[in-house]
Parts: structure tokens; C-alpha cells; sequence
């Protein structure tokens, strides 16, 4: 993918500087690395082309309110993660869309120039294009890429797009992997295979889950109330109260208490220390994440509240419970 200040370019016309060192921490161990000058501002490009899949990560820095054109040299599938700022873009056969800070999609895009229009400020984001017959071998042999597949291309020929899904404490995980990687060679390829497919299954679930909350019944605040459902579980925390949630989102505490626990049959307090617990079980089971570090992301200011915490739902303490799994 190559990008151009103008649809009729045919190169990226930006001139390569080096890389200043307050930006050095976005740089990938596996990317290669482009920093780029413009009249609007500056561009950080890593890229990683592979046969089955091509990694770009961008870091747009920008200065005065710009469009760019992103020019597609192939029909491909793109998993595409809007990491940081808002972006309107222009895509080819599903006209504008809005790409939203933390969330992400599966999209099919076809050869042709795609427009983007970023205002003043810092935008960054993950884009992974796929190669179709690869992602049709994984198919074969899982059912969630099946169904994505099948759905991606369907929303397709209907000029229609998928929903997007927030990038959740999982997706984060794995792209915070992917970035961080230090594999070369064959444990590179199998690191980002791997990590494309946790992605790639996530998002399925997502996208299901989503289904059923659009199945829901009719019901007061509806729309709000699924926002602060999907909130929750994308980055939950104990210091998600009722209060807090109702202020943040201007509702009276018993207003939104009522119609959370008749829309979804459980109390709002109950919701958040299920999904707290549950982030805590990823993160104890599958990250080598000092348990202190993990108490603090879930906002414990004691790892001896969190213990507690963790060992009055699970029956375990986290320490003995990542003893037993890596055992």
C-alpha cells in the first residue's frame, strides 16, 4: 500500500529523514522503517511483506488538516486497527467511512486509490493485508475464519461493511506481541500467523456477540446501555462503579442500575467484577505480566486486595493458579 497527497501520483512523494529518538519507541524489531517529511507534517511507515500477509504500521503526525490517498495494488482482505485519533476515510464501492480510536475491522478492499482526510494531531494505525487463498486454508480447518469469510465477503457484494469490534484487553495482548516481537526467521512467521489468527477469531466472536445484542429486545437508553456493556469488557476495571458509569454517561445511579439489569438479567455491579475476574484469569494465565502490574491495570492499589479478590471468585490464588498452568 502506498501513500499519496494526490490520486494521479504513482510514488510516495514525502522526503525520508531519520527517525528522531522520541519516536524510536514506536519502532518495531522487525519493521522496515521509512520516516517521511511532507508539507502537512511527517509520516512513521514500518512495513513487513510477506507472501501470505503484508504488516503496515502507520504514525501519522500531522500539522495542518490533510487528505491522503492510499493506493490499493490488489484485491486483498485487511484486518485494520485504528490505534490512536479519528479518521474519515473514502473507500472504493462503500463510500465514507469513520475510523474510530480503538476499534478494528475485516474489510475488502479492492484495487483502486482509497481517500482519507486527517485533521491536526497524531493518528496511528495497525494494517494487516491478507492473501485470500491463505486465509481460505485456514478456513478449512476453522470454523470462526470460515464464517468471517463468508460474512466479509457477502457484507462486499452488497457494498456493505462488517462491524467493527473494540480492540479489547486480548486484541491489545497480541498486538502488543506482534509489535514487541524480537523472533526472527521461521519463529517470526509462526509469531505472526499466530497472532493474525487470535485476531482473527477474536473479532469473529465479537462480531457474533454484537449480533446478539442487536437481538435484543427493545428497551429505554438501549443503545448507551450496550456502549457501556461493550466499554466494560473491552478494558474492564473496579473503579467501573455504578456511580461512575452513571456520571459518565448522564444518568441517574437507579435509572441506569434498572434498565441495565433488564436488559441484560444482571446487575451492572455483578457485570463488572465478572468481566475484572476474567481479564485477571487472561492475564494470570496467559502473560508472564507481574501480578503487581496486573493488580494496577484492573485499578487495585494492593496486590493483597487483588489476592483476595481473585481467590474468593476463583478458589485459587493467581500465583498458584499460573504455577498450575505453566506446570
Amino acid at each position: 500500500m502506498n501513500i499519496l497527497i494526490s490520486p494521479g501520483q504513482t510514488k510516495d512523494p514525502g522526503k525520508v529523514v531519520p527517525v528522531p529518538p522520541q519516536l524510536r519507541q514506536y519502532v518495531a524489531p522487525w519493521g522496515a522503517v521509512q520516516y517521511r517529511q511532507y508539507p502537512f507534517g511527517h509520516i512513521l511507515t514500518q512495513t513487513f511483506l510477506h507472501k501470505h500477509y503484508r504488516i503496515y504500521s502507520y504514525r501519522f503526525m500531522i500539522d495542518e488538516p490533510v487528505y491522503l490517498y492510499f493506493s490499493c495494488q490488489q484485491p486483498t482482505i485487511a484486518l485494520r486497527h485504528m490505534l490512536q485519533g479519528k479518521v474519515y476515510a473514502d473507500v472504493s464501492g462503500f463510500g465514507q467511512v469513520l475510523l474510530e480510536p480503538l476499534r478494528y475491522g475485516l474489510i475488502y478492499l479492492p484495487t483502486g486509490v482509497n481517500s482519507a482526510w486527517f485533521e491536526a494531531g497524531t493518528a496511528e494505525s495497525l494494517h494487516m493485508e491478507l492473501e485470500h487463498t491463505w486465509l481460505e486454508e485456514m478456513a478449512e480447518s476453522n470454523r470462526e475464519i470460515a464464517g468471517l469469510m463468508n460474512r466479509v465477503m457477502n457484507a462486499s457484494s452488497e457494498g456493505k461493511l462488517l462491524q467493527t469490534a473494540a480492540i479489547d484487553y486480548s486484541v491489545q495482548e497480541t498486538l502488543n506481541t506482534l509489535r514487541s516481537t524480537r523472533e526472527t526467521g521461521g519463529y517470526l512467521l509462526m509469531e505472526f500467523k499466530t497472532g493474525i489468527l487470535k485476531i482473527l477469531t477474536q473479532y469473529g466472536k465479537a462480531i457474533k456477540e454484537k449480533d446478539q445484542l442487536d437481538e435484543l429486545p427493545a428497551a429505554p437508553d438501549k443503545e448507551l446501555l450496550v456502549k457501556i456493556w461493550e466499554t466494560v469488557k473491552a478494558a474492564p476495571n473496579i473503579h467501573q462503579t455504578l456511580a461512575r458509569l452513571a456520571r459518565e454517561n448522564h444518568m441517574h445511579e437507579k435509572t441506569l442500575s434498572r434498565h441495565f439489569q433488564q436488559l441484560f438479567h444482571v446487575s451492572l455491579s455483578d457485570y463488572v467484577q465478572e468481566q475484572c475476574m476474567n481479564r485477571a484469569h487472561f492475564l494470570v494465565t496467559t502473560t508472564q505480566r507481574r501480578l503487581t502490574d496486573i493488580a494496577n491495570d484492573l485499578g487495585y492499589t494492593e496486590i493483597s486486595n487483588f489476592n483476595r479478590a481473585f481467590r474468593r471468585y476463583f478458589g485459587v490464588s493467581p500465583q498458584s493458579l499460573r504455577t498450575i498452568k505453566l506446570s
